[in-house]
């Protein structure tokens, strides 16, 4: 879901991101997210720091919901708008389980591969060799199953965005180019 860029296609891109300019202060924004959040019961949010988290709230949440995550910063070109970042992504341990697989079949790539090309190199068979075309495959399923599970949370991504300009006013929010 490329709501990064204009153009629309990322096709490698996992967690989706996206920009925002408010003219509201940044305690208005969050003030203004919490009022939405307490009045519709179809999303839950929580403010960390400088930070605002959106979910689908727990009895309608499966494996594949997304979460949005809001940092909101003063603007560095203009004082006087914010910057609001937006990423979406998975929950939390669903986005920690892929990135301990994917760390976990790079070690095995990295140093089965490496003995397997020694051992190749020294004259002798070695099936270590196979850890590589083998964990390659293995990133690609990893990898497809990301993107199954994007498009299984699609309108829940969908709804969580529309939330997000619901809350901060049409008016009150421009987005801008990465």
């Amino acid at each position: 879901m490329p709501f990064n860029r204009k153009d629309h296609h990322n096709f490698g891109e996992i967690r989706p991101r996206f920009k925002l300019l408010s003219t509201l202060s940044e305690e208005q924004i969050f003030q203004q997210l919490k009022d939405f959040v307490r009045a519709d019961d179809t999303v839950e949010g929580k403010k960390v720091h400088d930070q605002f988290y959106l979910d689908i709230p727990m009895r309608y949440r499966h494996f594949w919901s997304p979460e949005l995550r809001i940092l909101v910063e003063k603007y560095e070109a203009d004082p006087t708008q914010t910057l609001i970042r937006v990423t979406v992504g998975p929950q939390f341990f669903v986005w920690l389980t892929f990135i301990l697989i994917y760390a976990v079949l790079g070690l095995i790539s990295l140093f089965g591969g490496m003995y397997g090309l020694v051992q190749l190199d020294q004259g002798n068979d070695s099936p270590w060799i196979w850890c590589l075309p083998v964990t390659a495959l293995i990133f690609l399923g990893v990898w497809m199953s990301a993107k199954v599970g994007q498009k299984a949370g699609r309108d829940e991504t969908l709804h969580l965005v529309s939330v997000l300009y619901h809350a901060l006013g049409h008016d009150n929010a421009v987005r801008i180019e990465s």
